[in-house]
């Protein structure tokens, strides 16, 4: 197989960095086509467990929801293409709950008043990376994202996420939330690219990160470039341990330590879970951490 390089930085940083780009074999998989196309029927639920290319097209005025539950038995490399028309909606919840290897590329244009709201989850992983890349090619469009993670033990994720702006008074926001545990190793990168001609935009862009572990890798990339002046643009990042005062409170309440930090993961995590919008993918979710009454 061929080793490719994935999830490149539009602007190189210093190489001993280790965030320009990782490098993956992407060559010799068979992947299934899947195609949603103006659905009309509430919510599209696919479980995806091996590689897949995958079409969604909104039509002029049209409303799309489509979920994908990644979980898999073997290594995945999942394509996702959107095509939204003026007018429409688009919301994709992608869930990664998988031991083995996930490549996800996830690529959207976006027309004249569009929107797409993106929901992922990474429930731990090996190794997983995710690349999203999305155009704001139309007037007035909208892009928002909503990413959580929870890592433990050996777990590696790698997420580049690119918003293009071209279109006037077009609009991205993008919240992050996620846990670090273990030896877990994560590396986000978000940018926020002002094209010429993208009067008026707006981006903004901030990851919240809390490590549980004295031994997890984390990395935050955020970038803004811009090549057009009449433009608002922000980036944040809070990265931080539990405070020692809380925990000590919470153990005088009888809480062991092991659950205080169950429940502040459980904490920061709900937060994207509830924005999902689909009871039964939330339940699922809940059930996979061991956070549900019962077994699935």
């Amino acid at each position: 197989m061929a080793n490719e390089k994935l999830n490149i930085l539009p602007v190189p940083t210093f190489g001993k960095l280790g965030v320009n780009y990782v490098q993956r074999d992407l060559d010799g998989y068979e992947a299934k086509n899947i195609s949603v196309t103006d659905n009309h029927e509430g919510v599209v639920r696919s479980d995806i467990s091996d590689s897949t290319e995958y079409e969604i097209y909104a039509g002029s005025g049209e409303e799309t929801f489509v979920i994908q539950y990644i979980k898999a038995d073997s290594s995945v490399v999942l394509k996702t293409v959107i095509e939204a028309q003026d007018n429409s909606k688009v919301r994709l919840v992608q869930v990664f709950d998988s031991k083995k290897q996930i490549i996800s590329k996830l690529d959207t244009q976006l027309s004249e008043n569009a929107e797409f709201d993106l929901v992922q989850l990474y429930l731990g992983g090996s190794d997983t990376v995710s690349e999203i890349d999305t155009v704001l090619k139309g007037r007035r469009t909208r892009f928002g994202v909503n990413i959580g993670y929870v890592l433990d033990e050996q777990d590696k994720l790698d997420i580049n996420l690119i918003a293009d702006h071209y279109g006037k008074k077009s609009e991205s926001q993008i919240a992050v939330n996620g846990v670090l545990g273990g030896n877990s190793d994560k590396t986000f990168k978000g940018t926020i690219d002002f094209k010429n001609g993208s009067a008026a935009a707006k981006g903004s862009e901030q990851e919240n990160v809390l490590l549980m572990s004295e031994t997890v890798r984390n990395r935050t990339v955020p970038v803004i470039l811009c090549a057009e002046e009449d433009v608002e643009g922000s980036h944040g990042a809070t990265v931080g341990k539990l405070d020692e005062k809380h925990i000590f409170y919470m153990q005088s309440r009888g809480i062991p330590e092991d659950k205080i930090y169950e429940l502040m993961a459980r904490s920061r995590l709900m937060q994207v879970i509830k924005n999902i919008g689909d009871p039964q993918t939330e339940n699922r979710i809940l059930h996979s951490l061991g956070w549900g009454d019962n077994d699935e």
